[in-house]
């Protein structure tokens, strides 16, 4: 008795070809700027509808990560409307991002204004540019 088996294209692409996380949480509608300003790194995340009890920063490890979860509605409050259209939901979302530099998270400081999140990290000592005296003879 001859045996088949069924062949699967997709068993031949690397191991984490499909692994798709970072790139579908970058399409995500929570856009998110990182860049360097003098001694600091800005962390940038735009959050409408969100409030500021409803986003928790957080960095481990050389990474930042900003998690909003906005409250529900209560369900009472909603069986007393009489929906034509209902499209704004509440979510929830998650960003993380590797920082390019190593910071000092314990002086880290945020603010949150118009739906913005602002993170700004200082650089730790080793990751600052120095200064090298040259002598000239």
């Amino acid at each position: 008795m001859r045996r088949l088996s069924v062949w699967n294209p997709w068993g031949m692409l690397p191991k984490g070809f499909l692994d798709l996380d970072e790139e579908w949480e970058a399409m995500s509608d929570i856009e998110m700027d990182v860049y360097e300003e003098g001694d600091q790194v800005v962390v940038k995340v735009k959050a409408p509808g969100f409030k500021k009890d409803e986003v928790d920063v957080s960095v481990e490890s050389g990474k930042v990560t900003v998690v909003g979860n906005a409250q529900q509605e209560k369900e009472e409050e909603d069986k007393k409307r009489k929906y034509y259209r209902k499209e704004i939901s509440k979510s929830s979302f998650t960003r993380s991002c590797v920082l390019p530099v190593d910071v000092v998270p314990d002086k880290a400081n945020a603010n949150f204004e118009d739906g913005v999140l602002t993170i700004t990290l200082p650089k730790s000592e080793e990751a600052k540019p120095k200064k090298i005296k040259v002598d000239v003879s």
